[in-house]
């Protein structure tokens, strides 16, 4: 069997790269080298305003996402139990309507796979196992356990941080272990204002409220891994969040919640011969930005955008002067959300109050800047990227 990609994964980002490489013209073969599950977590996702243009051009009248709440403000708090000396600051957008929206993962899953299916143009290989995988001059070749053999131009791999392309190719990774155990909470909430996500860092780890409905709120609280607060009852977890939240919050009653290892993955590079790779599998990151999926969507956008552009000038599609450039286009946006994570979830970790005090004081000039505040919510909506969308 012969197509032009060859996209390896189950999740959200090798289904994105399948139904955008379609739009426009590549046949695409969608390879699950594992049994489909679906997705059971609870955890949300911030599509930033970028992002929803992006989404939308694929889905196009869709309506599955008109039902999510707009997030016009993020705001910011750095709190401190024992003394209450918050320091609180907003991000806003002063060219969008809005910031993003908040979704649950599996919503999007479920959205992607009825379009995929529905697509006669896209081909889905399921319950299959990687044999082999070789690489030719003009093509790479994936010889299955059932003997079947798949080839393509190009291949793209999407199946996350522990992807098996770390025992076919060259690339390099840099890991390291939060140590910490993300609690995801899902929580009927009466909020005091709409339109608002918050970030709280807490002397405990960073707690995001992400609202996608009126009644109901996503909780993303990042903890070390021996804290106290994972050994608690659900009644006294929900006094707690209660107690952080209570000046943003008149009612707050946990639904269910889940715990998840939080871990990071970086690859050095996003190409090797004719394997490109993308979503979890090219940049695991801290949580702490929410800007996960908005990273790798700017992926898929920015690879797509240089197949296209090369295969119009002649270049065989795979060509490594295409993968090349998609690395150097992508390196530097990579860079600093992915490490910026390690650095924020750092410093806001550190419970020394001199340097608390120090923080809160350079959070309080950044606040003044509205140019770095601008500057920093038009990277992180994906403003520049998916403004001509």
């Amino acid at each position: 069997m012969q197509t032009d990609i060859i996209i390896i994964g189950t999740g959200i980002s090798a289904k994105l790269s399948a139904l955008y490489l379609n739009l426009y013209g590549f046949n695409v073969i969608v390879f699950h080298n594992q049994e489909v599950n679906q997705d059971k977590s609870n955890l949300v996702t911030f599509l930033s305003s970028g992002s929803i243009k992006f989404l939308n051009k694929i889905i196009g009248e869709n309506q599955a996402l008109h039902n999510y709440e707009v997030i016009k403000q993020l705001c910011c708090v750095h709190h401190n139990q024992l003394d209450k000396d918050n320091f609180q600051f907003n991000f806003d957008n002063n060219k969008e309507d809005l910031l993003g929206k908040i979704i649950p993962n599996n919503k999007i899953s479920e959205l992607l796979d009825q379009l995929i299916h529905s697509n006669e143009n896209i081909n889905i290989i399921s319950n299959e196992f990687i044999n082999h995988l070789k690489h030719h001059h003009n093509h790479v070749e994936i010889i299955t356990k059932s003997t079947s053999s798949i080839s393509a131009k190009l291949l793209i791999v999407a199946d996350g941080k522990n992807s098996m392309i770390k025992s076919y190719a060259d690339f390099n990774f840099i890991t390291h272990d939060f140590e910490q155990t993300a609690l995801s909470i899902t929580a009927k909430v009466e909020r005091k204002s709409q339109n608002i996500a918050y970030q709280y860092f807490t002397s405990e780890g960073p707690l995001a409220l992400l609202p996608y409905s009126k009644s109901h709120s996503s909780v993303v609280w990042s903890l070390k891994k021996h804290s106290q607060i994972l050994n608690l009852s659900e009644k006294k977890l929900q006094d707690e969040i209660n107690n952080i939240l209570g000046s943003k919050v008149s009612g707050f009653e946990i639904v269910n919640f889940q715990t998840f290892n939080l871990s990071f993955s970086f690859a050095k590079k996003l190409f090797s011969k004719r394997i490109a790779i993308t979503g979890d599998t090219a940049h695991s990151i801290h949580p702490i930005a929410g800007q996960g999926l908005n990273l790798i969507i700017k992926d898929i956008d920015c690879l797509t955008k240089q197949l296209i552009k090369y295969k119009s000038l002649g270049y065989d599609l795979g060509d490594p002067i295409a993968l090349n450039e998609y690395n150097k286009l992508r390196k530097s946006d990579n860079v600093a959300y992915s490490f910026g994570t390690i650095i924020l979830d750092e410093i806001f970790s550190i419970e020394n109050k001199y340097v608390r005090k120090l923080t809160n004081s350079v959070l309080k000039s950044f606040n003044q800047s509205e140019r770095l505040k601008r500057f920093f919510v038009d990277s992180a909506t994906g403003y520049n990227n998916f403004k001509n969308l």
